[in-house]
């Protein structure tokens, strides 16, 4: 049997914070107050601070860690969680310093508050804008299936809510089908752009 491996990795600024929050308020508040008052107040604002740290909690079957490049390799039934993020594959790299996973084989993102799931041969993530890339057999399905993509490559702007899809790009929103060469869907309006060889099919009556 194969053993599960994990790893978690912890902002650094925000651990440094509570360490020295931790020491400046023990410091302070013993020439002021009994011994069991900073204790309970200690331990409160330790967890105050705890409960908002962001963490990268990664499991697969193998996996390394390189402390001076901040790289994380994971191989075998891997599975990435942060926030309302999940994340499976074969294979996967976490780059620390830019907070960007790069997943491959079966790669599939999914996010269980937006209720969308992504899935490519190749899908990269960066954690922090919520920003992806998304090539070869490319099929989205956004807010349980209110909007249902698929393409060659595709590309998500966290910024305005724009997806793009590339290359036989087809989009399906309620019932009406757009396919062309490069299709842009503005996720927030409902609103699509199609480019190069389009077809648009709509039922009639909309």
């Amino acid at each position: 049997m194969v053993k599960r491996t994990g790893l978690y990795c912890r902002t650094k600024s925000v651990l440094s914070l509570i360490v020295t929050v931790s020491v400046v308020f023990a410091l302070f508040s013993f020439a002021l107050l009994p011994y069991p008052v900073l204790a309970q107040e200690d331990s409160e604002a330790v967890q105050g601070e705890g409960s908002s740290e962001e963490v990268i909690d990664i499991v697969a079957d193998e996996l390394s860690y390189d402390r001076k490049s901040g790289l994380a390799t994971a191989k075998g039934n891997v599975e990435i969680s942060f926030k309302s993020y999940r994340i499976t594959g074969n294979y996967a790299e976490y780059d620390e310093s830019g907070a960007v996973v790069v997943i491959t084989g079966r790669a599939r993102f999914e996010d269980t508050e937006e209720r969308s799931v992504l899935v490519a041969d190749r899908i990269v993530v960066s954690l922090e804008t919520g920003e992806m890339e998304a090539e070869s057999g490319v099929f989205l399905r956004h807010k349980d299936g209110e909007v249902l993509a698929s393409g060659d490559r595709l590309s998500y702007l966290g910024d305005d809510g724009r997806v793009i899809i590339d290359g036989n790009a087809s989009v399906e929103i309620g019932d009406k089908i757009f396919q062309a060469s490069s299709i842009t869907v503005y996720i927030d309006e409902e609103r699509v752009v199609a480019e190069g060889g389009t077809r648009t099919v709509i039922p009639r009556g909309q």
